[in-house]
């Protein structure tokens, strides 16, 4: 595994580090201390599984650093991990295809456990940030079918319902991709659970079913 790290503290480069490198034996870590130099990493490389970004860098900062790949349509796994739990910020980092927002004040056990989670293909946020950026997304959002109680009992998560959305709307494994920011691999890994949660062993029944289910209405 290939791992970006940007930060521009090098104590919390040389910490996470070494918890990175327990996650998984073999991992491979390249850091950044500016969002320039992240990107050159990224233009010299396309072999990474992830990066981890921080939202606070001097000059251009986390969330420009996460337009410019969106910009440059890298598609890569990005988590931010950083000590600002300003709200609007992590909204804007999970609008811009950020799978998750990791505190740094979490332990390593935490991390590892939120990683974790995150290269499993899920999504992760902090319970009491989820809620909060819930509560946001109501107030200015209208509500949609990911509040259908019939999708909550699923057990389908946040991701793979943007997934199913879109499978829905007949777009491939790639088209879903590039709309969700997201790589082949994970898009794959999602598709794979919906049939499992569904009970389908193509994407026309995991439709269907989900029709049936009453999870796709409005």
């Amino acid at each position: 595994m290939h791992i970006l790290v940007v930060d521009d503290h090098q104590l919390f480069l040389d910490g996470i580090r070494h918890l990175l490198e327990k996650l998984e034996p073999g991992t491979t870590i390249t850091e950044a201390n500016t969002v320039e130099s992240a990107l050159d990493a990224l233009d010299q490389s396309s072999q990474f599984d992830l990066a981890l970004i921080d939202l606070c860098m001097p000059g251009m900062d986390g969330l420009a650093l996460l337009q410019s790949m969106n910009n440059r349509r890298i598609r890569l796994p990005v988590v931010i991990v950083s000590g600002e739990e300003e709200l609007a910020k992590i909204k804007a980092a999970m609008d811009m295809g950020a799978l998750g927002f990791i505190p740094k004040r979490y332990s390593s056990q935490q991390m590892r456990s939120a990683l974790s989670q995150v290269l499993e293909g899920d999504i992760y946020l902090p319970e009491h940030l989820e809620s909060q950026l819930d509560r946001l997304a109501s107030r200015r959002e209208p509500r949609t079918a990911e509040h259908n109680p019939a999708v909550k009992e699923s057990g389908i998560t946040r991701r793979q319902y943007e997934v199913l959305k879109l499978l829905a709307q007949g777009l491939s494994n790639k088209q879903i991709a590039n709309t969700l920011f997201l790589t082949e691999h994970t898009v794959k890994s999602h598709v794979s659970a919906l049939f499992v949660l569904l009970s389908a062993n193509n994407r026309t029944a995991c439709v269907q079913n989900a029709e049936r289910r009453g999870l796709l209405s409005n």
